[in-house]
């Protein structure tokens, strides 16, 4: 049962309009049990205005909307894209979030594009990565969050009709990765691609094999590629997914190691030093969710950790992956406040070895 209350505050559209209420109305439909038609007239909503070259307000909401209601425009915004009325051939537009973990020399830069994107696709598609769907495109640039969220859907909408569609090449620029410190620190990245199936096909989302099928070879493959010297370099490749889904999800992934990094570097420094930690977990109203590790037995010795929340964030999935890790590190002494705390600055460093994230 999640414990953790949400700190992230909406804010109101400027003035109300079709979509919202639109939203306001599939969210009620969802709440009685009948979520998945009214979901489907909102993407039909959408696909109407991008036929007519209009964004019907995606601008406006996606800047307001939190939790289950960004999660629900997301997955509308996807279906709109690759819906069509006659069943034709659609060019399924995909992301495959990418996970990148360096470690070692600094500093360092990771090129921002993959040199042979072709044998990425290949290992792939030998692999069954897409399912059945063998006719599939990537572009060889590693873009960033912030590019792919700045691609318009209507945009998505038009390159989804393009039955020549260059593997989403054109959507993302090249990212290179900055990397400015030695210790380790998670980035992320995204490959996008396209597939051309019929409209009325099973998804890849359907017929797809699992990660653990391809995801070590293309790892080795992508490290391959893009090794610096004296720069130890992990990337952890994800499924392909529809277009607004990737960008929830890769920013959960990215969030998700970091704390993951977090938690090993603090947890061997603090048992080294004096034993078990106390572990606090909080909302704050900065919009993240904060994990304190101190040791009981000295107050010098604490490490901190902010996991900064996305719009379309599930927060008792957040919750979950918190709570879990620190289960199977075997840390005993966790508490979780249950109201919303004043954001705070971060421990001074250089106390205790402090580790902070």
């Amino acid at each position: 049962m999640p414990r953790l209350p949400d700190p992230r505050t909406p804010a109101s559209p400027a003035a109300p309009h079709e979509l919202a209420a639109r939203i306001d109305a599939v969210l009620t439909a969802s709440a009685a049990g009948d979520g998945g038609r009214a979901e489907a007239g909102l993407a039909r909503l959408l696909r109407r205005a991008f036929e007519r070259g209009e964004d019907a307000g995606v601008g406006t909401m996606t800047d307001v909307l939190g939790g289950a209601a960004a999660r629900m425009l997301d997955r509308a915004l996807d279906a709109a894209i690759h819906g069509a009325d006659d069943g034709g051939l659609i060019a399924r537009v995909f992301l495959i979030p990418l996970v990148f973990v360096t470690a070692g020399r600094a500093p360092a830069e990771v090129q921002g594009a993959l040199p042979d994107v072709a044998a990425i696709a290949g290992l792939m598609r030998r692999a069954g990565a897409l399912g059945a769907v063998e006719n599939f495109g990537l572009g060889n640039a590693l873009g960033s969050l912030e590019a792919a969220r700045a691609v318009p859907p209507q945009q998505l909408f038009g390159l989804a009709r393009q039955w020549g569609a260059d593997g989403g090449a054109s959507l993302l620029a090249p990212a290179p990765i900055a990397v400015t410190d030695a210790e380790e620190r998670a980035h992320l990245r995204f490959l996008a691609g396209a597939s051309l199936t019929a409209a009325d096909a099973p998804t890849f989302l359907e017929t797809a094999g699992t990660v653990g099928r391809w995801g070590i070879a293309v790892s080795g493959a992508i490290h391959d590629q893009l090794a610096v010297e004296g720069l130890s370099l992990l990337a952890l490749p994800r499924a392909p997914m529809p277009w607004f889904r990737a960008l929830t999800e890769g920013a959960f992934l990215r969030e998700e190691v970091t704390f993951n990094l977090f938690v090993t570097g603090a947890l061997r420094r603090i048992r080294a030093e004096t034993g078990e930690p106390d572990v606090v977990v909080s909302a704050r109203d900065d919009g993240t969710v904060r994990v304190d590790m101190s040791s009981p037995f000295d107050p010098q010795i604490r490490h901190a950790h902010r996991w900064p929340l996305q719009a379309a964030d599930d927060l008792a999935r957040v919750e979950a992956s918190i709570l879990d890790l620190l289960r199977d590190c075997r840390v005993e002494r966790v508490e979780v406040q249950e109201a919303v705390l004043p954001a705070e600055d971060m421990p001074a460093p250089g106390i205790g070895g402090l580790l902070r994230h």
